[in-house]
């Protein structure tokens, strides 16, 4: 567990219903109204149905002290029961409609505010968290508030409307015995907030173990070639397994836990009937109270109660509800990277000065990286792996920001220039292509949004996928599939170098995109990056020697340091790493089976 997690759950710990209940009204800022009036309607049906239970007593009590039934009288009873059940049933209606439709719009506002939220993150944030974490709360978690603002809130109101309302009847009636009726409720009322506070921990780890079974699940489907190939579908399944027995244990564990309190608070509730009973003995006898009272107390007395335990049924989704907003607000508070006014860089130039870098403060990743790549030249960086190469190609990006040290395009510092300024001036063509669920026009299009269809078809035949694209069954509109599952790997890399070519960017950063391409697919892949990167400053990370001869300077990394740089003639004379890298090669290139 990340201590930003165990922070969460000793601050969860100790949160109160009340601040929980804060907290959601405080989330639901753009629909305050809305869920109020959903909430107040939902109290008013409950008052309204004390109503009904006023009238009974009403007429209950003059029969029994011997009024006479008249016309006059029925008619009133009548009305006033007629009246009951019209404002129940418009109150009711108005409360769910408001309580609903609130609901929905809450969490797409949320939804929307937590994906807007992960677009400011750094890409440590995502790559810290399990895969299913996120998607989690943006799914269950999410459902969750929704149950929460669409029948939470309204139960909590409705369980107080009526007795709300008998209270009321009581104190008009017989202080002594509406206070009476109030006592084991004031008593029972710290068991239910102690056993609150108890299932408030468990509830955000159920939360927790549900989003670890999710990730399971996701990683078992994602991994099933990979699963099958190497005969490990029971280790996989046995994986998944125990996350889904670790999140039936803590629900299991949280049913125990809140059996013994819940039947604690209803027998302390229920303890005010004999009392009630009792005090209205005595103030009967004592002739301190009238008969009608009496009776009164006696009659709303368990319709006082039943409603308060029905709270109980609340309880779980009050729990579940703020163990949902804690997990939200793992992201929601987690500090976006920094976004400063615009700088304008003067030039493409790209510099490094004294840079250091870690993702864990004990294993740093760059020690004190230097050097600087002139506009309009290419630059490859080589190494072992592990060595860092690809980590300078994500800080030029922004993918995260240096420890320490400077790093500047055109003068200007990376994380001084703004995120829109940076997306202009940079792209990216990974090793590992994604392609969005969509078209290839649409996947293409991406690199210049509103790029017309003569723009798209030239930067597909700049990146000679024109052709393979035009034999497919829908041409430009042909489903790629999720991740772009439906093409090759050598057709999804054009793809995205078509993407790239569009975007048209001065400084292009080249994870190899070539490493793991057939020599068909290498060639045609070749002839678009000498397109992409014309008149560019390029900077590549570099898998295979071969590709980087050309150029202007090559860097050599090992364990974050530099080591060696210059050009590719230099630096085989110089019997370095570089030159034992290249004799590796060499000797690979000639490797044969048998």
């Amino acid at each position: 567990m990340s201590i930003a997690a165990s922070r969460d759950e000793a601050t969860h710990e100790d949160r109160s219903d009340i601040e929980s209940l804060r907290r959601a009204w405080h989330l639901a800022e753009p629909l305050k109204g809305r869920v109020a009036r959903g909430v107040a309607y939902r109290f008013a049906q409950s008052m309204m149905l004390g109503l009904s239970f006023g009238v009974v007593i009403w007429v209950v009590i003059g029969l029994a002290e011997g009024e006479a039934l008249t016309g006059i009288w029925i008619a009133q009873a009548f009305g006033l029961m007629a009246l009951s059940l019209a404002g129940q049933l418009m109150f009711g209606y108005l409360s769910v409609r408001n309580s609903w439709l609130s609901s929905y719009e809450v969490a797409g506002h949320l939804r929307l505010r937590i994906l807007e939220k992960l677009r400011h993150l750094p890409l440590g944030f995502h790559q810290a968290r399990h895969r299913g974490d996120t998607v989690t709360v943006l799914t269950s978690d999410m459902q969750m508030l929704e149950s929460f603002f669409s029948d939470g809130l309204p139960r909590i109101a409705q369980a107080l409307g009526l007795p709300a309302a008998i209270f009321i009847v009581l104190l008009t009636r017989d202080w002594a015995v509406a206070l009476a009726t109030a006592a084991s409720i004031a008593v029972a009322l710290p068991v239910f907030v102690g056993t609150s506070r108890r299932l408030s921990k468990l509830g955000l780890s159920r939360q927790d173990k549900q989003a670890e079974a999710g990730a399971r699940m996701i990683e078992f489907v994602q991994g099933l070639p990979v699963i099958r190939a190497f005969n490990r579908m029971a280790q996989g399944q046995d994986d998944f397994r125990r996350a889904i027995d670790d999140f039936r244990d803590i629900s299991i564990q949280m049913v125990l836990q809140l059996t013994l309190p819940m039947a604690l608070f209803g027998m302390i509730v229920m303890l005010g009937a004999p009392l009630v009973i009792w005090v209205t003995g005595l103030r009967t006898e004592a002739q301190l109270m009238e008969q009608g009272a009496a009776i009164t107390g006696l009659i709303l007395l368990f319709s006082m109660y039943g409603p308060l335990l029905a709270l109980l049924g609340v309880m779980e989704t009050v729990r579940m509800a703020d163990a949902s907003l804690v997990r939200m607000d793992r992201i929601l508070s987690s500090p976006d990277q920094p976004e400063p006014a615009d700088l304008k860089p003067q030039g493409h130039a790209v510099r490094f000065d004294a840079v250091n870098f870690s993702y864990d403060p004990a294993k740093p990743v760059l020690r004190d990286v230097s050097f600087e790549v002139p506009e309009r030249s290419m630059t490859a960086i080589v190494g072992p792996s592990g060595s860092g190469k690809s980590t300078v190609l994500s800080l030029i990006s922004r993918f995260w920001d240096a420890n320490e040290g400077r790093i500047t395009i055109g003068g200007a510092d990376v994380t001084r220039i703004g995120e829109a300024g940076l997306s202009d001036l940079v792209t990216v063509v990974f090793q590992q292509v994604y392609l969005f669920a969509g078209s290839i026009r649409e996947n293409i299009a991406m690199g210049k949004p509103g790029a017309s269809e003569a723009e798209i078809e030239e930067a597909a035949r700049a990146a000679q996928a024109h052709d393979f694209i035009t034999r497919l069954p829908n041409g430009y509109d042909t489903e790629v599939g999720e991740g772009g599952a439906a093409l090759s790997g050598g057709e999804r890399q054009r793809v995205a170098i078509a993407r790239a070519i569009l975007k048209d960017a001065p400084v292009v950063l080249m994870d190899e995109a070539t490493a793991a391409i057939d020599p068909t697919n290498e060639r045609a892949i070749q002839t678009a990056l000498a397109r992409l990167v014309e008149g560019r400053t390029l900077i590549v990370v570099a898998h295979k020697l071969s590709t980087i001869q050309a150029a202007d300077q090559i860097l050599v990394l090992d364990d974050g340091h530099i080591v060696e740089r210059g050009r590719h003639e230099e630096l085989l004379s110089g019997k370095g790493l570089y030159a034992r890298l290249w004799s590796h090669r060499a000797r690979a290139a000639g490797w044969k089976l048998g």
